[in-house]
């Protein structure tokens, strides 16, 4: 009767250990689009430069998680970014010279427009709330805190070809951040996002991930624009879980 109860006791040990432990690491990998608000950017200035943010750019990234609770845990993420900025010449004057004068090497080396690409990582924190649980489906709320710095960025200036207005040649330059901001961009930048992380699971330790996050920063990304920035995205993967 003794060993009998022993046996009871240490299967009822197993069995609470393992409810406790379930989903009590998990790992995952997710990507998806990045659309940049107020961000890359600032109003027309003397050189009659419109500034805006260009095609959508892309994320990818990985997390790391540990449940802290029945309903709780913290996940830890780094993340890469590409970003997508634009600017357009206001070269109208050409357009007056060209029209009074019938020569159109008046457009010759004259910039048109300015395409950048911007390369970042960023390390995040997250703390996950489960909001809904069920059979396949869980869902967090997911409040977190980020720092973010610049790894590299890609200018090209496009000009209008002499021969024919209608196609771009261009010149490309590489900087460790954008001169055309006028050196007014950080290479570093903090922020605080919210994740709505809904999982399905597919297996027994995998899930489908869908995460759309809203991201805002504790300053412009550049100094001259007055407006907040911020960002959204919506990404996409697999969490494992262990």
């Amino acid at each position: 009767m003794k060993k009998l109860t022993l046996i009871l006791l240490l299967m009822s040990a197993v069995v609470a250990v393992d409810a406790q432990t379930e989903e009590y690491i998990t790992f995952g990998v997710n990507g998806g689009a990045v659309h940049n608000i107020n961000g890359y950017r600032k109003l027309p200035n003397s050189n009659n430069v419109k500034f805006s943010t260009g095609i959508p750019g892309y994320n990818v990234g990985m997390d790391f998680g540990i449940r802290t609770s029945e309903r709780t845990r913290f996940r830890f993420e780094v993340r890469h970014s590409e970003f997508h900025y634009k600017a357009d010449w206001d070269n109208s004057y050409l357009d007056a010279q060209y029209a009074a004068s019938g020569d159109s090497s008046v457009y010759k080396n004259h910039i048109y427009k300015t395409k950048v690409k911007v390369w970042d990582m960023a390390l995040a924190l997250r703390f996950d709330y489960r909001i809904y649980d069920s059979e396949k489906w869980k869902i967090f709320v997911s409040p977190g805190f980020l720092w973010e710095f610049n790894i590299s960025s890609e200018s090209k200036n496009y000009i209008y070809d002499v021969y024919d207005k209608l196609s771009y040649n261009y010149d490309k330059y590489s900087w460790n951040r954008y001169d055309y901001v006028d050196f007014e961009y950080p290479y570093q930048i903090l922020g605080n996002s919210v994740q709505l992380l809904c999982k399905y699971k597919i297996a027994k330790h995998v899930a489908l991930v869908v995460m759309p996050e809203y991201y805002i920063y504790y300053r412009p990304f550049v100094k001259r624009n007055h407006d907040v920035y911020s960002r959204v995205t919506l990404n996409g993967g697999l969490e494992f879980n262990f």
